[in-house]
């Protein structure tokens, strides 16, 4: 979630100026002072004085977080958009899924088996959309999760990007893949033996996407699926455990390199150029595996880019 804080009109010089000396560049856009940009890292003032930072580049956002700070700027707590709580009374499995946009990392999908008298610990947890939790909430609460539900009462399926092709080449859609991700997880958690009339996920598609990929247990489940189903605390417990393990993942992946990957598919080719040049051929056949996940041409040109970077290396 992009960071939002107020700052004073005079301070706008200042903070142009400390910007300019930390490598940025600057546009102009309707309704700001001026847009900042460098690789990884972007900053919007406005003209009401209102800052925003975006970016893959966690270090860069937080010089820049630093500098707002030393200049008395106010940060401004994001609310989320409230929505009618779905009032789900029984037992039920809550499932959701992360990183099917996502270049490097893997897509996980979580299922969680809640029970009502489990519902007000999580609630008093602060169990939510884990969009609206910063990644060390998320870290936190994912401990939590899982002991209040215990071993049996939660999935995850982690997919990295060589089975994600192997998916692919074999369902040829990305709801199909994410429908036999949520069946795996339902499937599973029954599996355990745990009885349970109700499943809830994300829409992401036709129900029958999942209705197809269940097989004898999770058919004889009822299937609520419908927008923004995080509002559900089953689902919105799922959403935390997927992101937990994506993000798990990512570090992982870091600390074998001595990098930070960035998240999503934006800001990776100069990233990955310099990966290549730095690894080598052992990286290029590993970044190889990911170009099932390349499904347009702008993708498609990001790829080019990065095997050119290596091809005058080849023998």
């Amino acid at each position: 979630m992009p960071s939002v804080s107020q700052l004073s009109k005079d301070q706008f010089d200042i903070f142009r100026s400390r910007l300019g000396a930390d490598g940025f560049t600057f546009e102009d856009r309707p309704n700001h002072v001026f847009l900042a940009r460098k690789s990884g890292a972007v900053v919007n003032l406005y003209n009401s004085g209102k800052v925003v930072l975006g970016g893959s580049d966690h270090s860069a956002i937080e010089a820049v977080s630093s500098i707002l700070k030393e200049l008395g700027s106010a940060e401004i707590m994001k609310v989320a958009k409230q929505l009618e709580p779905l009032n789900l009374t029984a037992a039920r499995v809550g499932t959701d899924e992360v990183g099917k946009g996502d270049y490097f990392g893997p897509l996980v999908i979580a299922g969680v088996l809640v029970s009502p008298d489990q519902e007000d610990a999580l609630r008093a947890l602060g169990v939510r959309d884990s969009k609206t939790l910063s990644d060390t909430t998320i870290t936190n609460l994912a401990i939590e999760i899982r002991k209040i539900v215990g071993p049996k009462k939660y999935e995850e399926v982690s997919v990295s990007p060589l089975k994600y092709n192997l998916l692919y080449q074999k369902l040829r859609n990305v709801n199909r893949i994410l429908g036999w991700g949520h069946a795996r997880v339902i499937e599973n958690l029954l599996a355990h033996g745990n009885e349970c009339e109700l499943a809830v996920a994300d829409q992401f598609g036709d129900r029958s996407y999942i209705d197809g990929a269940l097989m004898r247990r999770g058919q004889q489940i009822n299937l609520l699926q419908m927008p923004k189903a995080e509002r559900d605390m089953a689902v919105a417990a799922a959403s935390i455990l997927a992101r937990d393990v994506f993000l798990s993942r990512m570090r992982r992946l870091s600390e074998s390199y001595l990098l930070d990957f960035p998240k999503g598919a934006t800001h990776v080719v100069e990233f990955g150029k310099n990966l290549i040049r730095a690894h080598g051929v052992g990286f290029f056949k590993m970044l190889q595996s990911y170009i099932s996940r390349l499904r347009d041409r702008s993708q498609m040109a990001l790829f080019q880019q990065l095997r050119q970077t290596y091809s005058p290396q080849r023998k």
